[in-house]
């Protein structure tokens, strides 16, 4: 099948906007509108210029929209790859912009306050000690296993992408597959905006800002390797302070695990420990107190069946919008696209 057979086989798919392009919009006009609500309180200089930080801001989030629909009209003109794969998945380059965003606007919000002591007390009330400053005390000093806790933080990024393009590039020939890439991508994606809210109003900080001996040795204490020398870059760069509860890393990679068990089963026994692993980092690695943890993983078991619900209605949604915003008109069979409205499990 033909990049322009396989274009049209949901009718005038390339023509219309997909619910990922709705929840990627919506993130963006929500970062704008509280940005606006804070212009005025935050000067900073670039190039010796003195720029209203919030404003500006606001400004790029809303010049968001049209890029995305400039990509969408772009593809509708031109299909083909790689357009393809960045028309789909575009929005995964939008979650390391998304997420220090969430952090800033929620320390604007609280005025720097969290939660972290409430967390703090719970566990030192289940295991009377602090596991995010035992376990690196103790084991610390091995730069090796140092090194395979950093991958399996670093990890993280390729377990919530690389199923979703699996399933794209063997489906060049298979609708079924190119359906079941965007419909992971899309609970993925909803999954971590409705994270991205609750970070918002609820901020913790997690044990490196709160604790005040973490935050001083600030990963000195962890020598290692290749990761280590990444991951570090990663933390000296990055305000992460205040989506500690629950850790999306838990939350997201769970539920990014269970997409992998029903369409990507073999690659199971490479991903699943590894996951095991980058969900014990995230304590080793002082980002996360051990109930971050737990209700990192009792939040997965309802953002999956509430992030897959939402895929059908929202991409019927998207699909009302007048293509003409879109694309420029093209003659294509008008067809009605058919969303499947439950996750089939691999046959």
């Amino acid at each position: 099948m033909n990049a322009s057979v396989n274009r049209s086989a949901g009718g005038n798919a390339a023509l219309r906007l997909r619910g990922v392009d709705l929840l990627a919009g919506g993130i963006c006009l929500l970062f704008a509108s509280i940005n606006l609500v804070f212009t005025g309180t935050h000067e900073v200089e670039l190039a010796g210029l003195s720029f209203d930080r919030n404003a500006s801001v606001a400004a790029l989030w809303f010049a968001c929209l049209p890029a995305i629909l400039l990509l969408v009209r772009t593809y509708a003109r031109r299909s083909g790859e790689p357009l393809g794969f960045i028309r789909t998945f575009y929005v995964q380059a939008m979650y390391a912009l998304f997420f220090p965003e969430v952090i800033y606007l929620s320390q604007r919000i609280a005025g720097g306050a969290s939660f972290d002591a409430m967390y703090y007390r719970m566990d030192e009330a289940i295991f009377g000690f602090q596991p995010a400053v035992e376990l690196p005390a103790m084991f610390g000093h091995l730069r090796w296993l140092n090194e395979i806790f950093y991958f399996a933080y670093f990890f993280f990024y390729l377990l919530i992408t690389v199923g979703q393009w699996r399933l794209y590039l063997r489906g060049r020939d298979n609708r079924v597959l190119i359906a079941r890439a965007e419909r992971g991508l899309f609970i993925i994606t909803a999954s971590f905006a409705i994270l991205y809210v609750w970070y918002l109003v609820y901020p913790v900080h997690g044990p490196k800002y709160y604790i005040e001996s973490l935050r001083q040795v600030w990963y000195s204490d962890l020598d290692g390797y290749l990761f280590t020398w990444l991951m570090r870059l990663l933390f000296d760069n990055s305000n992460l302070a205040g989506a500690a509860l629950p850790s999306s890393h838990v939350a997201v990679s769970l539920i990014a695990i269970e997409l992998n068990r029903r369409w990507n089963r073999s690659m199971l026994p490479v991903l699943a420990p590894l996951t095991l692993l980058l969900i014990i980092s995230t304590v080793y690695l002082y980002a996360h107190y051990v109930v971050d943890v737990f209700f990192g993983i009792a939040v997965a078991f309802v953002l999956f069946p509430v992030s897959a619900a939402l895929y059908a209605p929202v991409e019927r949604l998207a699909g009302r919008i007048p293509t003409g915003w879109v694309a420029a008109p093209m003659r294509l069979p008008k067809r009605r696209r058919c969303v499947p409205t439950e996750l089939e499990p691999e046959p």
